[in-house]
């Protein structure tokens, strides 16, 4: 069984001439510890998949399915309970709060579900360690390189050792070098049986997942194994 799935998965927005079809009639299984990457030209509905993939938004028509549960049939609370323990985001966007360490951006996650502090900051730091950032377990964002940062954003998103990571864009505002450590800890994740559903416009980065899908006009319209896929995107094309 699929720990992830989306059943003719339809989006849109607005009514009457202004409608847009973001998503229409997307069908996607996703296997346990499997890396995919979406790809696709600007405004062709990659974002959206994603979010309504992560429950962060609901389709208006079909279904998505984690571990077999129709999360669009949960309430709000339910499936902001789902977000907060079986899925974790990593977005070109880093968001870390300016205010506080490393470990404290991190520890947010348990802080919000409820953890005391001094429980929830040494599994922060253990995160940390994961992916090489122990170091800067006390630093403030802005004492940290922006790969550094994006690093500390995935420890995050592991912190609650997640069933499905989604990443959009994770490397966008990174340099190649940087860029290609937070590809290769994607890798890592999914090789220990995490499953990553990652969006980005580089074909040499989506070749390091398993399968690469590619999207058009809000539909899916081819899906290979990432090194048999001709899928390729230069960033002029590439959009969100």
């Amino acid at each position: 069984m699929p720990i992830l799935s989306a059943r003719k998965v339809c989006k849109q927005y607005g009514a009457g001439p202004v409608q847009v079809q973001a998503l229409l009639d997307v069908d996607l299984d996703v296997a346990t510890g499997e890396f995919i990457a979406i790809m696709g030209p600007s405004g062709c509905g990659k974002s959206t998949l994603l979010q309504v993939l992560g429950a962060i938004d609901t389709p208006t028509t079909g279904q998505v399915l984690l571990d077999s549960q129709d999360l669009g049939g949960l309430s709000d609370t339910a499936r902001s309970l789902i977000r907060r323990r079986r899925i974790g985001f990593v977005f070109q966007k880093i968001n870390l709060l300016p205010t506080l360490s490393a470990a404290e951006n991190v520890a947010l996650p348990l802080r919000i579900d409820g953890l005391a502090r001094r429980a929830a900051l040494p599994r922060a730091k253990a995160a940390l360690e994961q992916v090489g950032l122990a170091h800067r377990a006390d630093h403030f964002p802005h004492e940290m390189s922006g790969g550094e940062q994006q690093r500390a954003a995935i420890a995050r998103a592991l912190l609650i050792h997640p069933a499905v990571i989604f990443a959009d864009e994770p490397t966008g505002a990174l340099d190649s070098s940087n860029a290609q450590r937070i590809i290769e800890l994607l890798r890592t994740c999914a090789d220990g049986g995490q499953t990553i559903v990652m969006v980005t416009h580089d074909a040499n980065l989506a070749r390091r997942a398993d399968r690469i899908v590619v999207m058009s006009d809000g539909r899916i319209v081819d899906g290979a194994p990432a090194d048999e896929s001709s899928a390729t995107f230069s960033p002029a094309e590439e959009g969100r």
